[in-house]
C-alpha cells in the first residue's frame, strides 16, 4: 500500500533539522543514531527520524525536573 506523501500527517526529519533542533552538529547525530540512542529510519543512504521520536529523545535526556508519574499504592486496604 502506498501512502501519498502529501497526505502523510508525519514529515520525518533530515539530519540537518535535527542538529538544528539540538544545537549541535550533524556528527554528533550520526552518533546518536548510530549507538542506537535516537530511533532513525533509513532511506536509502540518508537517515530520517520521526519528530515523535526526537521529542521523546529530548524529554528521556531532562534531568532535575520532576516527571508526572501515577501514584502508586503502596498496600492493599486490610478488612474487617
Amino acid at each position: 500500500m502506498l501512502i501519498d506523501p502529501l497526505l502523510a500527517s508525519t514529515r520525518l526529519l533530515e539530519v540537518a533539522h535535527v542538529a538544528h533542533r539540538l544545537s549541535s552538529s550533524k556528527d554528533y547525530v550520526y552518533r546518536l543514531i548510530k549507538d542506537r540512542k535516537l530511533a532513525a529510519i533509513r532511506l536509502g543512504t540518508r537517515w530520517r527520524v520521526d519528530p515523535a521520536d526526537l521529542d521523546k529523545f529530548i524529554d528521556d535526556q531532562r534531568i532535575g525536573t520532576a516527571r508526572r508519574e501515577p501514584p502508586q499504592i503502596l498496600g492493599k486496604a486490610r478488612s474487617r
